[in-house]
């Protein structure tokens, strides 16, 4: 069995409030969508990965190893876009942030794993097929070159609008993954 991980950069609290503002605008019945809650984080992935469970520990000191290589980012989100089946906010791409996104990558390649549903924490309904192939091609189709920074508000066709603003993200987290890739229990936390 394999665990699926997002390292992803948490939210500061007004950024959060905002983002859950706009998150309840969003239906979260039955199969179609989420709440952001207490076991539902919002967030700016910066890697998605299949691993072994029985090297979260080694995987963890390795995120630990990278993160001590780069300092708090000054991140702007710019406005709001539909993605596939999701309303996000588009994050302003900065050297800082795509080289934190590579740094991780490349630690993290000889660590990853085939995943599986069972690989997704499933204690609300059941990870989707397309949860499974999203993190299986995260690294040849969203990363590098292809990385895409933002922070997914909800899933549906609501549109989303905001202001621009500036936050800065100095907290860094593993997160186990629910369905639509949403980060589910915080398994380790690190501040830049």
């Amino acid at each position: 069995m394999s665990l699926a991980i997002n390292i992803a950069v948490l939210l500061p609290p007004a950024t959060r409030t905002e983002v859950v503002r706009l998150n309840a605008r969003f239906s979260d019945a039955g199969n179609n969508g989420f709440r952001f809650t207490v076991t539902h984080h919002p967030h700016l992935t910066l890697g998605q990965h299949f691993i072994d469970p029985t090297r979260l520990d080694e995987v963890c000191a390795t995120v630990e190893t990278a993160l001590s290589k780069h300092v708090p980012l000054a991140l702007q989100v710019t406005g709001a876009r539909s993605g596939r089946t999701a309303q996000v906010l588009t994050v302003t791409p900065t050297p800082a942030l795509q080289a934190l996104h590579e740094h991780l990558l490349d630690a993290l390649e000889p660590f990853e794993v085939f995943g599986t549903v069972e690989s997704f924490q499933s204690d609300d309904p059941p990870p989707r097929t397309a949860d499974v192939a999203w993190v299986t091609q995260f690294r040849h189709d969203s990363s590098y070159a292809r990385f895409d920074p933002h922070i997914t508000v909800g899933i549906g066709s609501v549109p989303v609008t905001t202001m621009p603003f500036e936050f800065t993200g100095h907290e860094i987290a593993v997160f186990r993954l629910g369905r639509f890739c949403t980060c589910r229990d915080q398994l380790k936390r690190w501040t830049l």
